[in-house]
């Protein structure tokens, strides 16, 4: 793994050389460097299609994933100005990032895939030139997901562009998910069906996760515009996940948050797919951005929907122990006492809420293996009085400039395939066996009482999605989840946390999808038409 780590370091700073115009669809002209230095052998096109995974470092794609847990009912972000109806074409943060940095990675696999059709050397075997293919496709997949689920409609690129021709108009969302699907599809052929966790496939795609992150794309776009499911697609999902062979029950792991921990992410037999790091070259500032800063602080509506040990809500078991809410809300109250009294919220609880959340500013990792004492995650005070467990490390001390993080980004587990395997199949045909062996996997993973046959559909697909908020928290993944619901007005709209009024979050329904960015449809002289919302 570290030869992987060592060439992504090397490329990125070969891409970035390469990198000589800012336009909008040509990042990376191919003539430079020049072609007499590289693309002449074998390992100049490993360095290239390891250059295009490093785009996968950049916003949002992996250390601040998290960040868009902001953008629903799960945590509050007081710097993210988009969720408090701020969504204009000049709007930066993710507006501009997803869509730059999408087709950042899409121009360089373009020139990866058009060097192997012009390459005459013999040192790339058949299916050494089929993998790195197989990886271009997996990777326009990818971004063109993105895309697909953030911007109405964009333009649609499968080659590289010249000067005359690097702006193109809109495509419609039929013909890009037309493409994303055959991409996937080609991508699932051709890919080696090996374990994530082989040697030769660490930080790269394999069919299982095409088939995963297919699936998850197929699942966003199964519903109609009023949250209603479509049973023909949900029981192509259904049969696309069965398909996934390589994974079963026995790969989860024994906790949650052991997919997050550094010492035990290696050796992860969960983990289908991540944003790979490695001290000293490749590092980030998670355990600084979400413990020391804590710019991510859990609402309490979030922290409400974990269940009791019983497996009935908070709001219904009698197991909850109930605080005071006077005291929490009492600017005169002191620290430490609301500490204490926050604290009950933890007690006769799924064991995933200590593990995903802090009160306040100290935790311990008992559960991690460490020494049962108290640590502190960070200085001052939340505004909601809780702050992000699940992705920092444990640590003695806050993280801060001196911290150096390098533990994964998660990006595909085999718990989301049980859970799309739940809601796919509960949605075609109901509350079925399948339906619950794939939810109760996931709960009973985290000593949570099975769910009994009995249950009615709709009953179902609640719990489905209330175990989706709990064990994929943090992750980058509700905000989509929301969408495909069509629950974003109703879950965040007006949304307000009881510990700090007067930030209400916005959500209109023009907000569904982004503007294109300004300064893109400036520069492309009217071919680039900007979003009827925006307009």
């Amino acid at each position: 793994m570290k030869r992987i780590i060592n060439i992504l370091v090397v490329v990125a700073y070969l891409f970035a050389c390469m990198t000589s115009c800012d336009d909008f669809l040509q990042k990376d002209p191919t003539s430079v460097p020049s072609q007499s230095v590289f693309w002449k052998k074998k390992s100049d096109f490993q360095s290239a299609l390891a250059g295009v995974y490093s785009v996968l470092y950049k916003s949002p794609f992996s250390e601040r994933l998290a960040r868009l847990e902001g953008m629903t009912d799960n945590t509050i972000q007081s710097d993210l100005s988009i969720i408090l109806g701020d969504l204009t074409p000049n709007t930066k943060d993710f507006v501009t990032d997803i869509y730059t940095n999408c087709y950042v990675g899409i121009v360089r696999l373009h020139t990866v895939l058009h060097q192997l059709d012009i390459y005459e050397g013999t040192d790339i075997s058949s299916s050494e030139e089929q993998f790195m293919r197989a990886q271009c496709y997996a990777l326009r997949a990818y971004f063109y997901t993105w895309l697909y689920q953030n911007y109405r409609e964009v333009p649609l690129v499968t080659d590289l562009l010249t000067v005359e021709d690097m702006y193109q108009p809109k495509a419609s969302r039929e013909e890009i998910r037309k493409q994303i699907v055959e991409d996937y599809d080609y991508a699932i052929a051709n890919l080696p069906d090996k374990l994530y966790t082989d040697a030769d496939m660490v930080g790269r795609f394999t069919a299982s996760a095409a088939k995963g992150l297919k699936a998850r794309f197929l699942l966003f776009d199964a519903y109609d515009n009023n949250g209603n499911a479509d049973k023909s697609k949900m029981s192509e999902i259904v049969q696309l996940l069965k398909s996934i062979n390589k994974y079963s029950v026995a790969d989860l792991m024994p906790r949650t948050r052991d997919n997050f921990l550094n010492a035990k992410q290696s050796k992860s037999t969960e983990i289908m797919f991540s944003v790979k790091y490695m001290r000293p070259n490749l590092t980030h500032n998670m355990d600084q951005y979400y413990g020391g800063w804590y710019i991510e602080m859990p609402t309490q509506d979030f922290v409400d929907s974990f269940e009791c040990t019983d497996g009935l809500k908070w709001s219904e078991s009698p197991l909850a122990v109930k605080p005071d809410v006077s005291i929490l809300y009492d600017r005169n109250v002191d620290a430490d006492t609301k500490w204490q009294e926050r604290e009950k919220y933890f007690m006769n609880r799924d064991e995933r809420l200590v593990d995903a959340v802090v009160n306040e500013g100290t935790t311990n990792y008992v559960r991690d293996g460490w020494e049962d004492k108290l640590c502190i995650v960070h200085h001052g005070t939340t505004v909601t009085g809780y702050c992000v467990k699940k992705l920092i490390q444990p640590m003695d001390t806050p993280a801060d400039y001196g911290t150096i993080s390098d533990q994964d980004v998660v990006i595909l587990r085999y718990a989301h395939i049980l859970l799309m395997l739940a809601e796919a199949e509960n949605e075609a045909n109901g509350p079925t066996s399948t339906a619950l062996d794939a939810l109760n996997a996931v709960r009973t993973r985290s000593h949570q009482p099975a769910i009994a046959s009995g249950i009615s559909q709709s009953e179902l697909r609640e719990r489905i999605r209330n175990e989706w908020r709990v064990e994929t928290c943090f992750e980058g993944l509700r905000y989509y989840q929301l969408k495909r619901w069509k629950l974003m007005e109703s879950r965040v709209n007006g949304a307000e946390d009881p510990a700090f009024k007067g930030y209400i979050k916005v959500y209109k329904p023009a907000f569904e999808y982004f503007p294109i960015p300004q300064e893109e449809i400036d520069k492309a002289g009217g071919i680039l038409v900007q979003d009827p919302n925006y307009q």
